[in-house]
């Protein structure tokens, strides 16, 4: 069995012996990634409560989804700690106030149960939430 070639010209760099350029990611850069991170699930998770609603929701649907946001605040209050002065700031007061609009949204959707009120929910929930993370959420610097 013959081989033709390795696929590398002779002006290309070789990949497997290169040193990594990147040093480890420090603790402040490491919180700000993780709160980026979670921030944008957050989103993900208001898009997919926005979806929900325009077809057939059910109210393990829009406890799914509201589970995923507060873990992900949870992520976000976890990173705190460890971020430069300014963005725990910043952080701190994004997730104050989403918190407050989330916790209504949630004791919301605790209180009914029927599948028309699961479509209701998660369109309220999506309005709200979309709202709260444009406002709050959105501003932190990604």
């Amino acid at each position: 069995m013959a081989l033709f070639g390795c696929g590398s010209s002779s002006d290309e760099k070789p990949t497997a012996t290169e040193a990594p350029t990147q040093a480890p990611a420090s603790p402040q850069d490491q919180a700000a990634s993780d709160v980026c991170a979670a921030r944008a699930d957050i989103q993900t998770q208001v898009d997919t409560l926005a979806t929900v609603s325009t077809g057939d929701a059910t109210r393990n649907d829009v406890t799914s989804a509201l589970e995923a946001i507060t873990t992900n605040l949870q992520k976000i209050k976890d990173a705190q700690p460890n971020l430069t002065p300014e963005r725990k700031q910043q952080v701190q007061d994004a997730v104050t106030a989403f918190g407050t609009q989330l916790q209504a949204v949630v004791r919301q959707a605790v209180a009914t149960g029927s599948k028309a009120d699961a479509k209701a929910q998660a369109t309220d929930a999506a309005a709200a939430l979309k709202s709260a993370t444009a406002e709050s959420l959105q501003p932190i610097d990604c």
